[in-house]
């Protein structure tokens, strides 16, 4: 096993529980059974907040918005959110919201994807993506998140 020159945060998957192609339901049991890191859990929790604000906006305007995190192709996410925003209105708040929901999948694609030890990586593609900017015009809950 090649050594790590950082630090792995307490509670990821263990290494003998890694199979590739589980890593999605993998994260998604351990979502369910609680068992995910806390860093983990924060990132999920912002990206069903964004959703939500989302779900809200489309239901404004008798529209509809599926999340896409049930799908098992990981990068699918944040090219959905990408199309989406490419298709809202220049400058709306629905374009606002699918481009702050793509950097947050791709944070969260990192975390499914490193077995929840990437949280440095994380924190730096959501500095260096506006991904931790709030404008005001988000609604309480996610101004919360």
């Amino acid at each position: 096993t090649m050594q790590k020159p950082w630090e792995v945060p307490d509670g990821v998957v263990a290494e003998a529980d890694r199979k590739p192609h589980l890593v999605h339901q993998t994260f998604m049991d351990r979502i369910q059974n609680n068992s995910v890191t806390p860093f983990a859990l924060m990132v999920y929790e912002v990206v069903r907040a964004i959703e939500n604000e989302i779900e809200n906006e489309c239901k404004a305007h008798e529209e509809t918005f599926v999340s896409p995190l049930g799908n098992k192709k990981l990068n699918s996410w944040e090219d959905y959110a990408h199309r989406m925003k490419n298709l809202s209105v220049i400058g709306s708040p629905m374009q606002l919201l699918f481009q702050f929901l793509e950097v947050w999948y791709v944070a969260l694609r990192i975390v499914v994807q490193s077995w929840e030890e990437e949280q440095q990586l994380v924190w730096l593609w959501l500095i260096f993506h506006g991904g931790l900017n709030t404008h005001g015009w988000y609604g309480p809950r996610l101004e919360e998140s």
